[in-house]
């Protein structure tokens, strides 16, 4: 799958999950998640020419690996699991969260990230961005200092995602957005050519062209 994604996206540098470069993002976590696989697989479809953020499923967070998971990544603290899913292929948007975000792959995906640190007055370059193929029933921990947003599908079956979060991320702000700052612990700019997201009031400040990952 890497290597058809690197011949039809030949402007792009799609590295595997597990290149050493991705180090300063995050870390692959060994872990036997084959219940959430099954859960999942057996109960969820992605939802066509559109993309679901469903933040906190009780039947998953309830699961053994999910337990296990929010021990041994997250201290303990109370945790969130809930799904991604859809048929994105573009990076029009970019986030980030106090606290690492744990996704777990349920079908392959692409993963763009980049930096908190080249962040400048509140803007990004998606230039800057790095791609990197992740496979089925691998899990990623992304640090807080990764941007990151909507994996990308690698088919015409689009992706699945089961994302974990410290509990509250994503809760409404009692006053409203504060500047970048959308939701609870979640800081988001978007692309100038996202309309519906400036239509809302999100700040344009991913800049420089659209990253899509172009499939089959």
């Amino acid at each position: 799958m890497l290597d058809d994604l690197r011949k039809i996206n030949k402007q792009l540098n799609i590295r595997s999950i597990h290149d050493a470069c991705f180090k300063t993002y995050g870390r692959v976590i060994e872990e036997d998640v084959s219940d959430v696989l099954e859960y999942i697989s057996a109960s969820v479809q992605p939802p066509k020419n559109e993309n679901s953020y469903i933040p906190s499923l009780q039947s998953i967070e309830q699961l053994p690996s999910i337990q296990r998971l929010s021990h041994t990544v997250y201290g303990y603290i109370d945790i969130i699991a809930g799904l991604v899913y859809g048929h994105n292929q573009v990076l029009n948007g970019i986030e980030y969260h106090q606290g690492s975000e744990t996704i777990i792959a349920v079908t392959d995906y692409v993963l763009i990230v980049g930096h908190i640190w080249d962040m400048q007055n509140n803007t990004y370059e998606s230039s800057l961005c790095e791609c990197f193929y992740v496979p089925k029933g691998t899990i990623v921990e992304c640090y807080s200092t990764t941007l990151h947003y909507t994996p990308c599908c690698v088919s015409q079956d689009g992706f699945i995602t089961v994302c974990l979060l410290s509990r509250g991320t994503g809760d409404l702000l009692e006053d409203g957005p504060i500047g970048i700052l959308k939701k609870k612990n979640k800081w988001f700019i978007a692309h100038s050519e996202n309309k519906e997201k400036i239509k809302s009031g999100d700040y344009p400040g991913l800049l420089g062209k659209i990253i899509k990952i172009e499939i089959k």
